[in-house]
């Protein structure tokens, strides 16, 4: 009796082990939560990419992580009217007078520092540029974008086209509508995935190996079939 009710035990363990290893082994299980996006996280993409940051990973990962006050929110916003103001006018931003050219590098390191960031501007040589004196196509612009403890989150290389007032104008809209999206995601309150993010990395042993457990669990509950109907067997027998 102890024999088969053991035997029944076993059973029902395997069928659910065998059940839960399935489960766990099918790679969509794995990415459900990738899937779990917004418009706003789609709309916060779009816009860091259009700012011409080509890997927005990390820092959608860092914009996620912090949560922006409503000055912080309002600050960037008025700062990008400011900017649009200088601009409006002007053919080229490096015919803009010294002071507004100081003002205009004011507004974005303060945007800068609104958004939990830090930002260095260099050369291709890490050699630090005054972009109030600074001649587009006379060396290679570097924009770093890092976070607080000075991880770089993303690179920013402009062209001299992307330094005209018609794009710069397109990147203020861009940075609006990023902040905006920031917004409506911080009222969410939780983390929501970066949209077309990449899959999990399945080209590992896991996989397999959750896959080797399953079938050699089926095998046993295949192998106890046998054993449980000779048991029934013996006792009809007596």
């Amino acid at each position: 009796m102890n024999f088969k009710s053991t035997l029944k035990k076993g059973s029902v363990i395997a069928a659910l082990s065998l059940s839960l290893t399935a489960f766990a082994a099918v790679p969509g299980n794995a990415v459900l939560a990738a899937g779990n996006t917004t418009p706003h996280a789609q709309k916060l993409v779009d816009s860091l990419k259009a700012l011409n940051i080509a890997q927005v990973d990390y820092l959608y990962a860092y914009l996620q992580s912090i949560t922006l006050s409503d000055a912080e929110h309002q600050g960037i916003l008025d700062n990008a009217q400011a900017v649009s103001k200088i601009l409006k006018g002007a053919a080229n931003p490096e015919d803009l007078p010294t002071a507004q050219k100081v003002e205009v590098g004011r507004l974005f390191l303060e945007s800068v520092k609104l958004a939990h960031l830090q930002a260095s501007i260099t050369d291709e040589k890490g050699n630090p540029i005054d972009i109030t004196t600074y001649k587009a196509g006379s060396s290679t612009l570097i924009i770093q974008l890092k976070d607080l403890s000075g991880n770089v989150l993303a690179v920013i290389n402009p062209t001299k086209e992307d330094l005209s007032s018609k794009v710069i104008e397109a990147k203020l809209n861009a940075l609006k509508d990023a902040v905006q999206a920031k917004k409506q995601l911080d009222k969410a309150g939780t983390f929501v995935p970066m949209p077309n993010a990449p899959l999990p990395n399945t080209d590992s042993n896991t996989v397999d190996y959750m896959a080797l457990g399953g079938l050699l669990i089926l095998l046993g509950g295949i192998a106890a079939v046998p054993a449980v109907r000779l048991v029934r067997k013996s006792e009809i027998e007596a």
